[in-house]
């Protein structure tokens, strides 16, 4: 089981290297869809499933659209680890 440190450090790569973007351009209430990191609905989707793959964890399409900020993703893995 991974402790919360390690989950965030783990999102915070996922994000950077899916979206190609610096993991010091944005932090855990910058919005997946906002200026910053312009994700679209597939994007967010592919997040969701390299977080599944790395994690262990799955989103559920109706979970994952709740999900609006880098720190959601990390709230939603560390409730479910």
């Amino acid at each position: 089981m991974a402790d919360s440190p390690s989950i965030s450090t783990q999102i915070d790569t996922i994000v950077a290297d899916r979206l190609r973007v610096d993991m010091d351009s944005f932090d855990d209430s910058t919005a997946l869809k906002g200026e910053t990191l312009d994700a679209e609905s597939l994007d967010i989707v592919e997040l969701a499933e390299v977080i599944e793959a790395d994690l262990g964890v799955h989103i559920p399409d109706e979970d994952l659209a709740e999900i609006e900020q880098v720190g959601g993703f990390k709230e939603y893995v560390k409730e479910r680890v």
